[in-house]
């Protein structure tokens, strides 16, 4: 994510996730300020070819421009509110990854993004659905072990699962943009979790 910047509208809402490039570009025409900034360095350049001068830009001794990376800016003008909400996020195979911290549900043993399996803890056979509340991740031995056994006939999931939710709606298309890549520590005061996501 330190290539990206979340963008706010005026009223804080989060409503993009724009390259750091397009972010330095609204700061500078004064259509955002900066919230956030990431450690470490965007761009080094001469003042004239970026054409910038705002008091968060860094000059050195001989004339470069340092200027740190935007990771979260709030428009000044712009009411824009995106008409499609959501707080659960895409069922992918990486988030439901995240959501167990890379574990086998049945035995706790860690397992690789590449080689785990998806388990129905109520088997499709018997009406399990393919969705957050039916899926756990197993490793290959414990997966067939269990086959199609039903609940109460094969040991139950180490942890129930679940739907991880934002705290907070947010666009679709931000929410979309945000599966699988865990929000940097600057964005996590406007872009609220309610559940631990490791990598």
């Amino acid at each position: 994510m330190t290539n990206k910047t979340l963008v706010l509208n005026k009223g804080g809402t989060p409503v993009s996730i724009v390259n750091s490039r397009r972010a330095v570009t609204l700061v500078n025409s004064d259509k955002a300020v900066v919230m956030a900034i990431y450690d470490g360095t965007l761009i080094r350049s001469s003042g004239s070819s970026l054409g910038v001068d705002c008091e968060w830009l860094r000059k050195s001794t001989n004339s470069v421009i340092s200027m740190p990376i935007p990771a979260v800016i709030k428009c000044t003008k712009s009411d824009y509110f995106p008409k499609k909400y959501t707080n659960v996020l895409p069922f992918t195979r990486q988030n439901v990854y995240i959501r167990d911290h890379g574990c086998c549900m049945y035995c706790g043993k860690k397992v690789s993004l590449s080689s785990f399996t998806f388990d129905h803890v109520i088997p499709k056979s018997l009406g399990g659905t393919q969705w957050w509340d039916n899926i756990v991740i197993a490793c290959l031995r414990c997966n067939n072990e269990k086959g199609n056994k039903p609940v109460g006939k094969f040991k139950p999931p180490l942890r129930k699962p679940y739907v991880p939710r934002l705290d907070k709606s947010a666009p679709i298309q931000l929410v979309s943009r945000l599966a699988g890549e865990i929000p940097h520590k600057t964005w996590l005061d406007y872009i609220y979790w309610n559940v631990i996501l490791e990598s």
